[in-house]
């Protein structure tokens, strides 16, 4: 995506502005901005913009900075501002481009685009700016073409690679995104995200250890990264190396406590532990919203014995998914093991009614038809 006050050319390289009547204002804002201060830097780039008015540079800095602030009205006007101080500035046609298309005014987007193109016509940085802009609003093939055209400009272009790499990624084509990926580390990409994205499509893939690799060198660059560490958790579960997985996925749940795909994967590693105790003290703790997680309570609290709430979390779920067959099936069970055999019937036929296939439901049936004293086939979550 578009970088901060410079923009993010290829190879690691920045693409400077055209002279700037300020560099010296500019630096001081730079610099309070690395310090977190990013009050005393809106305050210093509107000063530079007061005395230097037709200075695009300094107009789209504070555009920049005052989009990644939330004031969008205020950056569209600063942006509009810069582009009328210069309208031959490629950073700020191309960085109001980034801007409208994120909020959803297509055609003016892309007609700065083109001008962002035009300013500089043998610059990638354009292309795979705009293309990563499509991909965040969900429009990942029309992003590639852009991505592509950088890399025929620059076939070293490793931010092209991996933009291209993560549309792959979002629309599904897998063995292409791998591809890509390793053309961007190839060429020299290694920042957090780039990490966190190939990590996550080896994982996708099945390919453990290499997704170990990415993720870890992830967490060493960004330790603050939930996700990162979550995905590592079940990255190295999967591989079966159960204690650093759980040091993992414990480490995300501190950085994310309400995040439910971070308490998920958390909750999975316990119950292939079979640590029920530790499952149902984590929703003690904070209870859950969604009906997998909630299923998931239940069948702990099934577990360490206590069928009564399981049967009323499990009851809850289904509410909450009544399309989900796992959920339901595993109701089933419950119901069948505290007594009410009659309502756990009725709740395997009911799968049956939208998953007519369900194995489970099915065997379930069958199981209380042929031999009632069986115990019912069942499904943990």
């Amino acid at each position: 995506m578009v970088a901060g006050l410079l923009l993010a050319g290829c190879g690691g390289a920045t693409v400077h502005d055209s002279a700037s009547r300020s560099p010296g204002m500019r630096t001081v804002a730079r610099d309070q901005l690395a310090r977190g201060d990013t009050v005393a830097a809106l305050v210093t780039l509107r000063e530079t913009t007061r005395r230097y008015p037709h200075d695009a540079a300094a107009w789209n800095d504070l555009a920049l900075l005052q989009e990644r602030s939330g004031d969008l009205a205020a950056s569209q006007s600063s942006y509009e501002s810069a582009i009328r101080a210069d309208p031959d500035h490629a950073e700020s046609h191309l960085n109001f481009a980034v801007h409208l298309m994120r909020r959803g005014v297509t055609g003016r987007a892309r007609t700065e685009f083109e001008e962002a193109v035009a300013a500089r016509p043998t610059d990638p940085t354009p292309h795979w700016n705009f293309g990563a802009a499509l991909v965040d609003v969900g429009k990942p093939d029309l992003a590639v073409p852009h991505f592509e055209a950088a890399l025929r400009l620059d076939p070293r272009c490793g931010p092209a690679a991996a933009e291209l790499g993560r549309a792959h990624a979002r629309a599904g084509r897998r063995g292409a995104a791998l591809a890509a990926f390793a053309r961007a580390e190839s060429l020299g990409v290694a920042t957090p995200t780039f990490c966190l994205n190939y990590g996550i499509e080896l994982l996708a893939a099945k390919r453990y250890d290499d997704a170990v690799i990415r993720l870890e060198r992830t967490v060493r660059r960004d330790s603050t990264r939930a996700a990162a560490w979550s995905h590592l958790g079940v990255a190295h579960g999967r591989a079966g190396r159960f204690e650093p997985a759980r040091a993992a996925l414990e480490r995300a749940h501190r950085l994310a406590p309400d995040d439910e795909d971070v308490r998920f994967n958390l909750v999975q590693m316990f119950s292939r532990l079979e640590q029920h105790a530790e499952v149902d003290a984590l929703f003690v703790a904070r209870a859950p919203q969604r009906a997998d997680l909630i299923a998931a309570w239940g069948m702990a609290a099934r577990a360490l014995g206590d069928g009564a709430r399981a049967q009323r979390l499990l009851h809850d779920a289904t509410q909450r998914a009544p399309r989900d067959a796992t959920i339901w099936n595993n109701y089933g069970v419950v119901l069948a093991e505290n007594g009410d055999l009659a309502a756990a019937l009725t709740v395997w036929r009911q799968i049956l009614s939208f998953a007519p296939d369900d194995a489970i439901a099915r065997a379930n049936l069958a199981a209380r038809g042929a031999t009632p004293g069986a115990a019912p086939a069942g499904k943990e979550d």
